[in-house]
């Protein structure tokens, strides 16, 4: 975050790197004294804005009340001028002197408005002055941990310039970059593991993902949400293996599929008997190979395939683990 306003000397620093701060607390104050001021010019040119209404009040209570009388006596003049006993002289008089009084009631309500403009000119300098004023205490726009402060006590604010950085609630994200054929795969909201240098793996939630893969690089990006932040540090390198999807699935040991040409096929021990089985494989996870079909549950296959037995080839199998209890639960 930065200050909104320049020129003014930094008096104080409240937080410092690695402080947890809620939001709105103090993270620094400017000096004033110039805010100040201008806050109290601003007072006073609103109420002089304010006397100029007033004193153009009373002249438009003085012109309507001339008005009025002028009005009268042009009136009885006149009915005087029907009767015959004042001259048109008399009359032109009294008429001229009506036609002043009402255009001097128009000049005072012009000098009214014309108030009423520049107080609500002066109001508005008054608020920007408050608020430039309210801005000499820069306060934290959110809650979070302070990870850099580049400001130091005796520097003139700049508007604009970075002053603290903050971690928005104190989340750090893990930012990693996935390869164009395998983002269009990942959604919002998939889970993650995220490995950490020298520090043990945790969960984690994709948060957001880049619009836009790399024109150079064939890459894109996405932001995972950790769950566990106890030994983060900004900035580690970190690697994640995203879930894009779960399904229940027949595996094998990757060792145990070998591709001929276009095929993938497996051996497959039955009553002591080796026999080869072409398979569809479907993906490859955490070292087993999907076997989609061409392979039955319970069947037992070579663990290491290869050259070295053929179809019809007798062998003694041993078993080298136990066999799952269900099929494999694939996370490509």
């Amino acid at each position: 975050m930065s200050a909104r306003v320049s020129g003014a000397e930094i008096i104080a620093l409240m937080a410092d790197v690695g402080d947890t701060v809620v939001k709105g607390e103090q993270l620094a104050r400017l000096s004033d004294q110039t805010l100040t001021a201008q806050l109290q010019q601003a007072d006073a040119n609103l109420a002089s804005a304010g006397a100029l209404i007033a004193q153009a009040n009373g002249q438009l209570a003085s012109a309507t009340a001339t008005a009025t009388q002028a009005r009268t006596a042009l009136d009885r003049q006149q009915q005087l001028r029907l009767d015959g006993t004042v001259a048109q002289a008399t009359l032109d008089q009294a008429q001229a002197a009506a036609d002043g009084a009402a255009a001097a009631v128009q000049t005072a309500n012009a000098a009214i408005s014309s108030a009423q403009a520049g107080e609500a000119q002066a109001m508005a300098a008054r608020a920007i002055a408050a608020l430039n004023l309210s801005w000499a205490t820069v306060t934290a726009p959110v809650g979070g941990i302070v990870v850099a402060r580049t400001a130091r006590l005796g520097d003139q604010s700049n508007a604009g310039s970075t002053m603290f950085e903050l971690i928005r609630d104190g989340q750090i994200e893990a930012e990693v970059q996935i390869v164009e054929t395998d983002i269009v795969n990942i959604s919002v909201g998939n889970v993650a593991m995220v490995s950490i240098a020298g520090l043990p793996p945790r969960g984690g939630t994709v948060r957001r993902i880049s619009p836009k893969v790399d024109a150079l690089t064939r890459l894109g990006s996405a932001r995972i949400s950790i769950d566990d932040l106890s030994g983060l540090r900004v900035g580690v390198f970190a690697r994640a293996d995203i879930t894009a999807s779960r399904r229940m699935a027949l595996t094998v040991p990757t060792s145990a599929v070998t591709t001929i040409g276009e095929h993938s096929v497996v051996q497959v021990v039955t009553d002591g008997i080796v026999q080869e089985r072409t398979i569809v494989p479907g993906v490859l996870s955490m070292g087993r190979r999907e076997v989609i079909s061409g392979l039955e549950e319970g069947q037992q296959v070579l663990a290491r395939a290869g050259p070295f037995f053929r179809s019809g080839d007798a062998v003694t199998p041993v078993v080298t683990g136990d066999p799952p209890e269900a099929p494999a639960e694939m996370q490509p």
